[in-house]
């Protein structure tokens, strides 16, 4: 990558412009309704093509003013990520075959050995001339996408002078990947709620793959969609007898209910089921915690990605879904600095975009996103870097890039960040894609927690479910917490779908952060990180608290107690299969005496000066739940 970095530039390097002639459905989608897209003159809109089909795909290459040589080559290049198939032209029955024709010009272009540019031959292309590329040409054309996204971006690249090194033609062409009928109805409420305060939570139609829709087998989801709206049982407060609802908007697929004011403190476990052409959808809220308090429990996914990088779909529909579909309080998208198909730390562009797109979707407190991006290193292992200033605040934030021979160490990108209003989250951090490097032991200020759960899996204990693929032994979070390292848990969820909070629909894993919070603003965000006052999650959204001696998750014991009182509180989204108590490494387990609730103070042999102890839960479903850990004494 560094190399490709201080490669050679031809001035006919990347030159000229493409576009798409057509787009027609090929085998089974041709039944599906679908129809073919022709470009027509004057004609502004994009194609848009459904998610997971076959498709055909045409077209037009235009060489830029500086032409292209003998020798040269053009490279046809579909998304390398979440399945669609790659350019290859060895194999006409196989998917993504690709052809190549000169329409105008003397030249011709030929496959080239390896099976994925076209070479130049006869003649140098003059500018202007044009070539027909048909992308999926053979019988089984080419796989889509599996998830819905707008601008989803056909590449073309150009080695103009035929020396190895080619450069992206500037935008490409961009079409519409639309998503499927809904398949799955998503309901969430607010963690926590104050009395007499009126609740609204919010319902979205998703489709098999967790892409947002407005979609029904026989139509549009209709505009005044009805939905009986009941208690559970395990709900220590009664809303009463099942009432129905009326949907008064609809935002692709998603829409607030108002339920009204809750009276009483205790816990509210609501159910969800459509009425009408809706009949056969239905949802659980996850638990609703009622009471008054200083801190208030908020969800936040602070790992993601878009097209920026190796995820899909934009940065405004990134927090759209966010904010719409999966109700999260807090989120920060961090694209790669230097892993897709355009490094994002050398496009200023596209990081203002990001940037710029992230304070735009803010919301004053309602929603709070955060700035940041992953720091990728192929060496030391992955970190996210989140800045905490205010929207619109001086300094901006900056990309310090693993791949900046100047931050290319975790202690270099510390000291980068050292008079910055920053954080960095280590994550998979046991295993792959890339472990981290714990010989550079995380910064006291910088790195106050870590992530133990996401879509890789976790990385807190070989011994736990789903543990992170390629683990390595010894390497694991719980493993570095016996060596002394002291920080809180979160989860997020590295989603590459653009659907935060909500990947494991589709990928079957994720990861959030459980926050306490003075308020909801960058600022009180950061000091709960800070305090370590979070637990993390697979992606569940249960409510959980633990305090030793009244030192909450994430505090610090003084020693000498001869004896600790501890104390658990945790509402569960589905019935709890145990309680493990995690004493320095050492696990104890509890059998629940509710299948949906744990309210529990106990007695605990005296904590002696450098241990940790934490609670995981297990719930039969699989989800999985980590308290940040309370330690005793001060730190080595």
């Amino acid at each position: 990558m560094l190399a490709e970095q201080q490669a050679p530039v031809d001035p006919r390097d990347g030159g000229g412009r493409a576009w798409v002639e057509r787009v027609e459905p090929i085998g089974a989608e041709l039944g599906s309704g679908a129809s073919a897209w022709e470009r027509r003159e004057g004609r502004a809109e994009k194609p848009t093509v459904q998610v997971a089909t076959r498709q055909r795909f045409t077209f037009l290459f235009e060489v830029g003013p500086l032409g292209i040589a003998e020798g040269g080559t053009i490279y046809p290049t579909a998304e390398p990520f979440w399945e669609w198939s790659a350019v290859q032209h060895f194999e006409p029955g196989s998917p993504g075959y690709t052809t190549a024709e000169i329409i105008s010009g003397e030249a011709r272009v030929v496959p080239d050995a390896l099976g994925a540019g076209f070479v130049v031959e006869g003649s140098a292309l003059a500018a202007g001339d044009r070539i027909r590329f048909v992308y999926g040409a053979g019988e089984e054309g080419a796989f889509v996408d599996r998830y819905a996204e707008r601008d989803a971006t056909f590449f073309f690249s150009v080695d103009g002078d035929g020396d190895g090194y080619r450069r992206f033609i500037e935008g490409g062409p961009r079409f519409d990947i639309a998503s499927r009928d809904a398949r799955l109805l998503v309901a969430h409420g607010p963690a926590e709620h104050r009395p007499s305060e009126t609740l609204s939570i919010r319902l979205a139609f998703v489709d098999h793959q967790g892409n947002r829709t407005d979609r029904l087998e026989d139509g549009l989801i209709p505009a005044n969609a009805r939905f009986e709206i009941g208690t559970l049982p395990g709900s220590t407060l009664d809303f009463g007898p099942p009432r129905v609802f009326a949907a008064s908007s609809w935002q692709d697929g998603s829409t607030d209910l108002a339920l009204g004011p809750v009276e009483g403190s205790g816990v509210l476990r609501l159910g969800v089921r459509g009425l009408g052409p809706l009949e056969t959808f239905t949802a659980k809220l996850p638990p609703i915690v009622v009471r008054e308090g200083a801190r208030s429990l908020v969800w936040a996914d602070l790992h993601g990605h878009t097209a920026l990088s190796d995820g899909t779909g934009r940065p405004d529909d990134y927090f759209r879904y966010a904010r719409e579909v999966a109700r999260l309080d807090v989120v920060s998208l961090t694209d790669h600095d230097h892993w897709g198909i355009r490094p994002l730390a050398l496009d200023s562009d596209a990081i203002r975009t990001v940037f710029d797109t992230t304070d735009g979707a803010e919301e004053a407190g309602r929603f709070v996103t955060i700035p940041g991006y992953e720091w990728t290193s192929w060496l030391h292992g992955h970190r996210h870097v989140l800045y905490f200033d205010a929207p619109g605040a001086e300094p901006r934030p900056e990309i310090f890039s693993a791949f900046d021979v100047t931050t290319d160490r975790p202690d270099e990108l510390w000291d980068a960040l050292r008079d910055r209003n920053a954080l960095t989250f280590a994550h998979h951090s046991a295993g792959d894609p890339v472990a981290i490097n714990w010989r550079f032991r995380p910064d006291r200020d910088l790195e106050p927690v870590t992530e133990v759960a996401s879509v890789h899996g976790q990385s807190e204990s070989m011994e736990m479910p789903v543990p992170v693929q390629g683990g390595i032994p010894g390497w694991f979070v719980i493993d570095t917490l016996r060596a002394g390292f002291r920080y809180g848990f979160i989860g997020s969820g590295d989603s590459h779908d653009g659907h935060p909070g909500l990947p494991q629909i589709a990928g079957g894993h994720g990861g959030l952060a459980g926050l306490f919070v003075d308020g909801l603003d960058r600022a009180a965000v950061k000091a709960a990180l800070r305090r370590r006052q979070t637990f993390a999650t697979n992606g569940i959204r249960p409510f959980l608290e633990v305090s030793i001696d009244g030192v909450p998750m994430g505090g610090t014991l003084p020693a000498g107690k001869d004896e600790h009182r501890l104390r658990i509180r945790y509402e569960a989204t589905e019935e709890i299969e145990r309680v493990e108590l995690v004493r320095s490494g050492r696990v104890a387990t509890l059998e629940p005496e509710n299948p949906l609730s744990v309210d529990l103070e106990r007695s605990i042999p005296a904590l002696q000066p450098g241990e940790f102890h934490y609670v995981r839960i297990r719930q039969d479903d699989g989800g999985n739940a980590w308290s940040s850990p309370i330690f005793v004494g001060k730190s080595r």
